[in-house]
């Protein structure tokens, strides 16, 4: 059970203490490049191949050796002869050696004999790509700690690199916790509730490029609690505790954390989730997120997001600003931060935000108000600057990824 002297502890600052104190040990995995789309580079990857191999034509059009065919300023051509003189050409294709202008296909012509006309005056090295000129072997095709998109996939293949060393993905031990609970799937008797938080959690975390392992429900028991998350240590990179972190007489998760590591945050100085918990054993992080779902969700989001990225070497990228104006009023007599989700969609021409009510509406929202505790609200008609969380269509969720530059991986 949490008592009432703790600091509450801004967002930003909890976030810093957490990364100070924390530590990884990236593991380095081989994987075929089929299987690379998404992950993070262990190491820079260097050209295997040098391409082209050959100077090659850049568009379909006739190739020739420009010094042979030009004699005082005047292109000989009238008795050139295909496969002697000049060949066609296709582009991407490898020209003959010696081969040193290129002519558009557009730019040639043949006269009623059959001999090769030229439309133009051609430069030489005009549309010839020269060997080596795309990369060379040992040429830098992506560094370390990149993460992977189909583009890097397709200059890997041709730099003939099929296999890629690439971090393993951190691993995410998610421990719920919690008397009351009962596991989904079970019609909750009453007094219970279901626990579903830990299938939203494991979701976000496979979304942030992480390696999930899902716990079964603990209960709030000091010795059922130190078994599981000594467990959860001795496999896992990153360990969210969801439940126990408040002041019921049931919640013991402080008194077990305390007892394992290092509390760096017992309280934060915001809400949804005031009661989130930091902590760390050793150099391992535990993220102690809440039991309301909202409140679990940006521990996730505000925590776990940037640990992942600091485990890759990424960076975390800042949501995306948007003014708006407000259609309904907001009372906020808070005496901390709090974070209101709502619905922002266009209309005429501009954008308009409502505020949410159900959970089901919460969890559909598309940006999010940050109110500071000295300010007591907005009125309908306020222009408000939101934090974007999904698309701008209506607040119609669709499947994207909203975390930085991770892109979902299997």
């Amino acid at each position: 059970m949490k008592n009432n002297n703790y600091p509450w502890i801004p967002r930003e600052e909890a976030l810093k203490l957490l990364l100070e104190r924390t530590r990884f040990q990236p593991r380095v995995e081989l994987v075929p490049l089929d299987d690379a789309l998404g992950r993070v580079t262990a190491k820079d990857i260097l050209a295997i191949n040098t391409l082209p191999t050959s100077a090659a034509s850049n568009l379909d059009g006739i190739a020739f050796k420009f010094t042979d065919g030009f004699s005082g300023g005047v292109l000989e051509i009238a008795k050139w002869r295909e496969g002697v003189d000049y060949v066609f050409s296709n582009t991407g294709v490898g020209i003959p050696d010696g081969y040193d202008a290129v002519v558009p296909i557009e730019a040639v012509r043949f006269d009623n004999k059959g001999r090769l006309l030229l439309l133009g005056r051609p430069r030489p090295g005009q549309y010839v790509i020269p060997e080596g000129s795309t990369m060379r072997s040992g040429d830098l095709l992506v560094p370390a700690h990149y993460q992977l998109g189909p583009a890097q996939l397709g200059l890997l293949a041709a730099g003939g690199v099929m296999e890629v060393a690439v971090l393993e993905k951190p691993r995410v031990a998610i421990l719920p916790t919690g008397n009351e609970l009962v596991p989904a799937g079970c019609r909750p008797p009453r007094g219970k509730n279901v626990e579903f938080n830990g299938i939203m959690i494991k979701a976000l975390v496979q979304m942030m490029g992480a390696e999930p392992r899902l716990y079964p429900i603990t209960l709030d028991k000091l010795e059922d609690l130190t078994e599981v998350i000594t467990d959860a240590l001795n496999w896992a990179d990153i360990v969210v505790l969801n439940g126990g972190s408040s002041k019921g007489t049931d919640d013991r998760a402080i008194e077990v954390l305390e007892q394992i590591g290092d509390m760096l945050v017992y309280e934060m100085a915001y809400g949804p989730g005031k009661h989130t918990t930091l902590a760390v054993a050793g150099t391992k992080p535990i993220v102690g997120s809440v039991g309301p779902t909202i409140g679990a969700e940006y521990a996730i989001e505000w925590y776990v997001l940037p640990l992942i990225n600091q485990y890759y070497s990424l960076p975390t990228e800042k949501p995306r600003l948007l003014q708006v104006k407000l259609l309904n009023d907001i009372n906020a007599p808070m005496a901390f931060d709090f974070y209101m989700r709502l619905i922002v969609e266009p209309r005429d021409g501009a954008y308009v935000a409502r505020t949410t009510g159900t959970l089901v509406d919460q969890l559909m929202a598309n940006a999010l108000l940050h109110i500071p505790k000295d300010v007591k609200g907005y009125h309908a008609s306020d222009t408000i600057e939101v934090e974007l969380r999904g698309p701008l269509e209506g607040g119609k969720k669709k499947v994207v990824n909203q975390f930085n530059n991770l892109t979902p991986i299997a």
